[in-house]
């Protein structure tokens, strides 16, 4: 994965305004294990100045990890 986009995507989840290291983290290093990831997380948060460390952990989840809640 390139640097750039990662540099990119670390801007982009500090900017999120709940952000905490763990949650900068965990989308950094999910990031370098699927392809993509880096470039639909920062689209989303571009689209969505507003949402939360909550709504942003959710999307990844359930859009690109395609995990579905159980209830």
């Amino acid at each position: 994965m390139k640097n750039d986009i990662l540099v990119k995507l670390e801007s982009k989840l500090k900017s999120v305004p709940d952000s905490y290291s763990d949650f900068v983290d965990g989308g950094i290093m999910t990031a370098k294990n699927h392809e993509g990831y880096a470039e639909k997380l920062i689209e989303f948060i571009s689209h969505n100045p507003e949402a939360t460390s909550s709504d942003i952990i959710r999307y990844e989840t359930e859009e690109l990890l395609g995990i579905k809640p159980l209830i």
